[in-house]
């Protein structure tokens, strides 16, 4: 039984770099990069959502527990349960909010110093290797780059938001008799 489909590598030549989605690009980026961090981590019994959670804490101490589970993009229980496995460690410590008696603020204690240390040498190697052949001025360009895409992108996500908070709108409600009426 023969089929007459065309046969996809004549179809669909392969994309050049240049000619490939940005979207594309930077998920595929960011796919390799967390797989390079999630083997490398596993050496050292740590999770790559751990180590974010721990440099999290270490950018921003005293951030509050729902503004690092909205940085890292996963809901408030799931960061919970990762705090607590880090607290167990002894390596972070919850501490009431002072202007919010319902929060927790976040700080890394003095035992987490040797692994953040050792996730900040992981991320040096890491880089070094991931920009291995570019030049300086390609660095530069590729960071300059990428923080004004960033810029960006932050940009037009405000605006999204902006956009779905004005769609929300709640209709006006019509009078019980209207509606018994009709």
């Amino acid at each position: 039984m023969s089929s007459s489909a065309p046969d996809i590598t004549t179809a669909f030549p392969p994309l050049k770099p240049e000619e490939e989605s940005l979207g594309f690009l930077l998920s595929d980026n960011l796919r390799l990069t967390r797989r390079i961090a999630g083997r490398y981590f596993e050496q050292y019994n740590l999770t790559l959502a751990q180590a974010r959670a721990l440099l999290g804490v270490f950018r921003w101490q005293g951030i509050r527990q729902v503004d690092l589970a909205d940085f890292m993009e996963i809901q408030p229980i799931s960061l919970a349960r990762l705090l607590d496995q880090l607290a167990e460690r002894g390596w972070v410590e919850r501490r009431p909010d002072p202007t919010d008696r319902r929060a927790f603020q976040l700080y890394l204690t003095p035992e987490a110093a040797p692994i953040v240390k050792l996730i900040k040498d992981a991320s040096c190697e890491f880089q070094s290797h991931a920009l291995a052949g570019f030049t300086p001025e390609l660095r530069e360009a590729l960071f300059l780059g990428l923080n004004k895409l960033r810029e960006n992108l932050t940009a037009l996500s405000k605006e999204d938001a902006g956009k779905n908070e004005s769609s929300k709108e709640v209709p006006e409600q019509q009078d019980s008799s209207e509606v018994n009426e009709k």
